[in-house]
Formats: C-alpha cells, sequence, structure tokens
C-alpha cells in the first residue's frame, strides 16, 4: 500500500512538473567569465559525495578564478572538507520539520547569484529535488544530465554518453559545456586529516602485534550486498597464512554480529576491529595493507583513502560503481551472497596477492 500511495504521488508530481515548468534553451558558455560556480549532490550516502569528487577536482583546476561551492547532504561535509572552497549543508527533511529554516536556506542559494549551477545527482533517474534546487538558484546557466523530466529545470541538458557504463567517468561528462577537461578520476577524502585517528590506529596496531593487515569489511547497508561471513573468514584464513597478513574484521552501526560471525568462521585468524568513527575508518583503510570489502559506501572510503582494495560484488552492476582495475584496485563478481565456494576464495586470494604485489599499503605502517 505505502508504494502504491509512492508512486501515485510519483506521478502527480511529475504531471505537476510538466504543466509548470518549460525547458529553457541555454547558449554557449564562456567559462572564463564564471566567477561563482554551485555543485548540487544532496544525496546522503557516503560514496555519492566521494564519487563527485572527481568532478570538483577538475572544476577546481578549470576555473582558477571561480569560487567552487558544494550543496552536500548535512553532516557529511566532514568527507570533503577543504575540497571545495565552500561547502553548504542541505537538510531535505527540513521541508516538512523546519518550513523557516528550509526556506531561508532556499533564499540564501538565490541571494548568492550564482553564474553557473551544476546538478550532479544520479544520471539514471529524475531527482525532482536536485532539479528543483537547481532551478530555484536562477542562475543563468545549469547544467545537469538529460534524463526524464530534468531538462525542464536545465539550460544546459548533457545527453548521456552510452559508452560510459561507470559513475565517475559519467558525471565527468557534465564538464562538457564548460569546455573543461576531467582531471583524472581518483576519489578523494579528507575526512581522516581534520580528525584525532592516532588512538584508534595504536588499538588497531596492537590486534596486528606489529603485522601488516588487511581490513575486512563484511558489512553493506543492503543485505543483499553483503558476501556470506563463511566467505570473509575463509579468505581472512587464507590471507594470515598465505599472505601473512593481519585480518582486521571493521563493523559499523548494526553489524557488530555480521563483524563477530567472520572472526568465528576464519579459524582464530582474525580479530575484531573496534568501534571506529568515518574518520578512524579511513584512517584505518588508509594505513591498511589491502582492504577486502562489499560494495558498499566504505568500499568508496577505502579507495578515496589510497588503499590497496579489493571489492566483493554480488550484482551484475556492481563495476558501475567501482574504479578500473588497477593497481590498486580489482573486484571479484560472485554468484550471490551465499557462493563462498573455494574456487570463488582461491579468485580472491590470485587478485589479492597481484594488489600485494604493488607494495604494503598506501601509507607507512
Amino acid at each position: 500500500m505505502k508504494a502504491l500511495f509512492q508512486n501515485i504521488g510519483r506521478a502527480l508530481l511529475l504531471a505537476l512538473v510538466r504543466l509548470a515548468f518549460r525547458a529553457p534553451a541555454g547558449g554557449p558558455i564562456d567559462a572564463s567569465k564564471l566567477r561563482k560556480v554551485l555543485v548540487i549532490r544532496v544525496d546522503p550516502r557516503v560514496g555519492d559525495v566521494l564519487l563527485t569528487t572527481p568532478l570538483l577536482r577538475a572544476l577546481k583546476k578549470g576555473l582558477p578564478e571561480a569560487r567552487l561551492d558544494l550543496l552536500l547532504a548535512a553532516g557529511k561535509q566532514p568527507l570533503v572538507e577543504g575540497l571545495a572552497d565552500r561547502l553548504i549543508p542541505f537538510a531535505k527533511k527540513d521541508f516538512f520539520r523546519h518550513p523557516i529554516r528550509f526556506w531561508r536556506a532556499v533564499r540564501s542559494l538565490r541571494r548568492e547569484r550564482y553564474d553557473a549551477v551544476i546538478e550532479a545527482a544520479h544520471w539514471h533517474a529524475f531527482s525532482f529535488t536536485s532539479s528543483w534546487l537547481t532551478h530555484a538558484t536562477r542562475s543563468p546557466i545549469r547544467i545537469g544530465h538529460d534524463r526524464g523530466e530534468a531538462r525542464r529545470f536545465l539550460t544546459h541538458a548533457v545527453e548521456k554518453d552510452a559508452l560510459n557504463e561507470r559513475e565517475v567517468p559519467s558525471k565527468l561528462e557534465l564538464l562538457t559545456p564548460l569546455g573543461i577537461a576531467p582531471d583524472g578520476e581518483a576519489l578523494s577524502t579528507t575526512v581522516d586529516a581534520f580528525a584525532p585517528v592516532k588512538g584508534k590506529l595504536d588499538e588497531v596496531r596492537a590486534l596486528s602485534a606489529g603485522r601488516p593487515w588487511v581490513a575486512l569489511n563484511p558489512g553493506a547497508r543492503k543485505a543483499n550486498r553483503r558476501w556470506d561471513a563463511k566467505g570473509f573468514g575463509r579468505l581472512a584464513a587464507r590471507m594470515s597464512e598465505e599472505l601473512q597478513l593481519c585480518p582486521i574484521v571493521l563493523w559499523g552501526p548494526g553489524e557488530e554480529a555480521i563483524a563477530e560471525a567472520v572472526v568465528a568462521a576464519s579459524e582464530g585468524r582474525a580479530s575484531l576491529a573496534p568501534r571506529t568513527n568515518l574518520a578512524e575508518l579511513a584512517a584505518t583503510f588508509r594505513h591498511s595493507a589491502l582492504v577486502v570489502t562489499n560494495d558498499t559506501g566504505p568500499m568508496h572510503l577505502a579507495v578515496a583513502s589510497g588503499a590497496r582494495v579489493l571489492a566483493v560484488l554480488t550484482f551484475e552492476d556492481g563495476p558501475r560503481w567501482t574504479p578500473e582495475v588497477g593497481e590498486r584496485f580489482d573486484s571479484v563478481l560472485v554468484d550471490g551472497v551465499a557462493d563462498v565456494a573455494e574456487a570463488r576464495v582461491d579468485e580472491l586470494m590470485r587478485k589479492a596477492a597481484r594488489l600485494m604485489a604493488g607494495g604494503e599499503s598506501a601509507s607507512a605502517i
């Protein structure tokens, strides 16, 4: 019943959009004249924020005279502190809970008089929130992907390149109307740069007894993206024995039982990590010899931290969200969360060994 009402509400919203908004036309852009630019990425997930950082980096490099602001979900600012000139937190729930504060925030955006706004939400689905916020700025240049009704809110609707199957190259397509070249696909984070993390790293080092550690992340927000704990446990045992790594099992809110199941399945080879916040988690990744993780937010955090990352993907669309396979990243597509066959563990071990051949860690251990 809830889904039915949601579908009806969405249909009514789209009908209203078609009546109230008309697709504007935008001409050529002289990027050298831009002085204030806003990127909108208010999706609340850690991965969504981090996947936007290559776009931010390219804009900073390509528009050296412009101020670059980022509108992002409230609470996610520490992930990207310093990667834009100004971070503006956005709380969607304020529309209902604190409407006066919500409309003040919208008016504040409008008063900035941005020369250009880039709507950087998911390219595959129309986001009314992001599109409406883009339109509400009244910027003369509004750039975003051409999908569904989004074009009605944009002056420059960017057609999706069918050859770009991964998320980061797709996001970098938004540079096209500005004539700005990408500056690589590397993700970035500063979450552990402005927070105390040494004490937690000392705890992890004590667990590893001086050995390089492999950080295992068996949790995920969605259960169908969590590879079975038995697989992680078996992998931990073999990495300890064959690669001489100390397996440390990390966990987030509500995931301690999953982590404990991995430790139990590891034949006594793995250790349960202490509780960590995002900054401490990033620091632990940054100092790991290797990270093995499900397809989830911490996967992106590990990549952004510069760690060597081996991802376990449970869906065919998994590669869309990952970096390209290279010196610091690889992945294995398993046949569902319960696929813990020894052949699959063998494949993970081969790829782990390949990544390890490049060195011990992203940072000195």
